[in-house]
């Protein structure tokens, strides 16, 4: 998570969506940046919202706006299988080693644990009553328009780099239709998210 009192913006760093590169392009602008412990780094905007809007926008003397990436349903779960089959993983229980991207969406929609216990995109973005609580969301697969928004109340051109990629083995894996149904219904408000942001 990275928060600019002077410009009132807060960046949540949804997980899989460039946050690594967000953080490295935007660090020097920030008075806050959330970065080492994963937990707190992805703070959703429930979390935000409970523990640390009220103090940022004490400094900054107004409201601050929550800005955050979203990214197509299914190539958010193919970054994780991607990114979880990297050798030396921590905990080899998280690893995707072995299974197949059909598996992996299979075992999440189930709702198993690792290596597919990731939540959902859309509770990420939710205020407490399940409505969106972030003020903008942005393409993942649209990062130029994050970009110039950033530049813009930034007043200077945000640049970024890759950073933390997922491997790209078996990048071209695909769903299976009926799978690819199930997961449509299983993540139906994540699809309707992402659809309308188009």
């Amino acid at each position: 998570m990275l928060a600019s009192i002077q410009h009132r913006l807060v960046i949540l760093a949804m997980p899989k969506c460039a946050s690594t590169s967000f953080e490295a392009a935007l660090s020097k602008d920030m008075d806050l940046v959330i970065s080492k412990h994963p937990g707190a780094k992805h703070t959703n905007f429930r979390k935000y919202h409970r523990h640390l809007k009220r103090f940022l926008e004490n400094f900054a003397e107004g409201p601050m706006e929550t800005v955050c990436m979203f990214r197509e349903p299914v190539s958010w779960l193919h970054s994780w299988w991607r990114y979880r089959s990297r050798p030396g993983i921590p905990d080899p229980s998280r690893s995707t080693e072995g299974i197949d991207f059909e598996r992996f969406v299979e075992l999440y929609m189930n709702g198993a644990r690792a290596p597919a216990n990731l939540g959902r995109q859309s509770r990420f973005v939710a205020a407490a009553d399940g409505s969106i609580g972030v003020d903008r969301l942005f393409r993942y697969d649209r990062v130029d328009e994050m970009c110039a928004f950033l530049s813009e109340r930034l007043e200077r051109e945000v640049v970024l780099e890759r950073r933390n990629v997922s491997p790209s083995a078996h990048a071209a894996e695909e769903l299976s239709l009926e799978i690819r149904d199930r997961l449509r219904d299983h993540l139906s408000l994540d699809f309707e998210i992402y659809e309308s942001l188009a």
